[in-house]
């Protein structure tokens, strides 16, 4: 009989290229890996970005239904908040996916050029805080 004090079971590691012998595990996987899967079913919530550059501090504030921000709050102490301020009216309607809001932070390098290089720093960040 089993016994959870007794009993001695080896771990099965489980990776890429050694995967279980279980009837549709690739499939299981491959959707329970999505995007789909992991923010477009999700629950309502919430995430708070924060980080401090050399041009200043930023801290993000999204909200997130079905895997799309449906509310984004930038606050700033930088000289020139108009690109944060430009980057959260954006944000809403964005899917949350890294591709996205890094797509969205970069089409600001058309209205804000002087900010090239604090929204490419700003585009990097948000796309490495969301991955």
């Amino acid at each position: 009989p089993f016994s959870p004090i007794t009993a001695n079971v080896d771990a099965e590691v489980i990776s890429p290229d050694k995967t279980p012998d279980l009837p549709n595990f690739a499939e299981t996987f491959a959707r329970q890996s999505s995007w789909e899967w992991n923010f477009g079913q999700a629950p309502a919530f919430s995430h708070l970005l924060d980080e401090r550059f050399t041009w200043g501090g930023v801290e993000l504030h999204f909200d997130v239904e079905k895997g799309v921000i449906t509310r984004a709050q930038a606050f700033t102490d930088s000289l020139n908040p108009a690109p944060l301020e430009a980057l959260a009216e954006r944000l809403q309607g964005c899917l949350y996916r890294a591709d996205k809001l890094q797509e969205t932070c970069e089409a600001l390098l058309v209205d804000f050029p002087e900010q090239e290089k604090e929204l490419r720093e700003l585009s990097a960040w948000i796309a490495e805080a969301v991955r």
